[in-house]
């Protein structure tokens, strides 16, 4: 039996590379996979985001493209192409875990029935399994390091299930 794939795109490794916290997700799943438009992404954005130029290189990302080239080229007219080569990769291998913040991609990934989580979904996690002490010092430096959006009532939201 195939094992269960952990595929991110490319918002949830630059926000834990941004702000130094990599190993939650390499805590949370030993290994993830990326689609080679995800490498190109975190490769263009290093400029803006230095330290997601160095997550391709590490050991426990590893790259896999997704077989159905039309399939990607149908996603890829509505969503990024790190997102498109994510949800085609994740069509080919059920079962798999998508990380992914992008609200069309979400949306996408709920049509189709396929399992997915965030960088906040991620941060909850951690804490449940004690890879993480708390939640909000992580979404302050998210705000701040990453310049990642996210709604004061969804960090509400996080911060009360979490129980801080």
């Amino acid at each position: 039996m195939e094992s269960t794939l952990i595929i991110s795109n490319t918002t949830p490794l630059i926000n834990f590379a941004e702000i130094g916290r990599l190993d939650v997700l390499e805590g949370l799943f030993g290994s993830l996979v990326i689609p080679p438009a995800v490498r190109a992404e975190l490769t263009e954005k290093s400029a803006l985001f230095p330290k997601a130029a160095q997550v391709t290189s590490l050991p426990f990302i590893e790259l896999a493209a997704p077989q159905d080239r039309l399939l990607v080229k149908s996603l890829a007219s509505r969503l990024h192409p790190g997102e498109a080569e994510c949800l085609a990769l994740a069509m080919e291998h059920p079962g798999s875990l998508l990380l992914l913040d992008d609200l069309a991609a979400r949306e996408f990934a709920t049509s189709n029935g396929l399992l997915f989580t965030g960088t906040l979904g991620c941060l909850a996690e951690a804490k449940q399994h004690g890879l993480i002490k708390a939640i909000k010092p992580l979404i302050d430096e998210l705000r701040t390091r990453a310049r990642f959006w996210i709604s004061d009532r969804l960090v509400e939201r996080v911060l009360r299930d979490a129980a801080e």
